[in-house]
């Protein structure tokens, strides 16, 4: 990802490259897979003001070393500003797990996690296709059909309990 693929003001991130690695070529960027890897998404505000803050600290840090820095657009590069490796995220997670305790869960997973909870936040299959950037729906219900039969069974829930009376936020019971 590069800095200019983020809107600022209207808080979007194109997703529009990758990095790929070959041993004649090293670190390189390169389009994504497929046409509908290539997607815009909507980001919270929060997520913005950490970009923010980071791009500053990264700025701040380039300052500091000077001409020792080569220059990229690239938001996440070793210490001299050259691109990172392509394991270097998760050799880092790794260690960082290691260090703090955490249990370590394959960084491939927090995908499946996202996907999983606007599932079952009740996004509809569509989105969720258009944010993992699958090329149709096919692929995310064969993957997450598990998450959608669990929002199914909580969909119903909610129905039962609205028709017993079990679920009454107001304390009025549904007749």
């Amino acid at each position: 990802m590069e800095w200019k693929d983020i809107d600022w003001d209207n808080h979007l991130i194109s997703v529009k490259r990758t990095s790929a690695w070959t041993k004649e070529k090293g670190i390189y960027t390169d389009t994504p897979k497929t046409n509908s890897s290539l997607r815009i998404i909507k980001v919270p505000d929060v997520i913005i003001e950490k970009l923010r803050d980071f791009r500053k600290m990264q700025n701040d840090y380039k300052d500091s070393i000077g001409s020792k820095w080569i220059e990229n657009d690239r938001l996440f590069n070793k210490i001299n500003g050259e691109p990172m490796g392509l394991r270097s995220p998760y050799k880092f997670y790794e260690k960082f797990c290691k260090r703090t305790g955490l249990r370590f869960v394959n960084i491939h997973s927090f995908r499946h996690f996202n996907a999983s909870i606007m599932i079952l936040k009740g996004v509809d299959v569509k989105t969720v296709q258009a944010c993992l950037g699958h090329n149709d729906a096919t692929t995310t219900l064969k993957i997450y059909a598990h998450s959608f039969r669990k929002a199914q069974a909580m969909a119903m829930d909610s129905v039962a309990d609205c028709i017993l009376g079990t679920d009454n936020t107001d304390g009025q019971k549904f007749r």
